[in-house]
């Protein structure tokens, strides 16, 4: 399967999901249908986004603004093919990193003196 088809695919899911009410049966049948063909496809390039979007559809039936977030994040990729799997770095973990370095560095200038 190509990354054209998985987009068409999810679209699917998502269009069933997008209906007012959701049909969550059929939902869950696309997404099963899916998942075993990604199962079978083991070649397949599926993005972590699809992967927890695919997990996630009884979470986000329970969960209106949850079910929103990953609706927007999943509505990107089916829509453009773009996604980001990334996970941002908390600004905080930078500054320890930078205050590490400082330390070594100053370590070595009192260590080399």
């Amino acid at each position: 399967m190509d990354i054209n088809d998985l987009r068409r695919r999810v679209g699917a899911i998502l269009a069933a999901e997008e209906q007012q009410p959701p049909d969550w049966a059929a939902v869950e049948r696309l997404t099963d249908d899916l998942l075993q063909e990604l199962m079978n496809e083991p070649d397949t390039e599926c993005p972590e986004i699809v992967n927890h979007y695919l997990d996630d559809a009884d979470i986000r039936s329970k969960d209106d603004a949850y079910g929103r977030r990953q609706r927007d994040q999943i509505s990107q990729f089916v829509g453009t093919g773009e996604y980001n799997d990334s996970t941002p770095i908390p600004l905080w973990a930078f500054g320890i990193v930078v205050a590490l370095a400082v330390g070594v560095i100053g370590w070595l200038f009192l260590v080399s003196a």
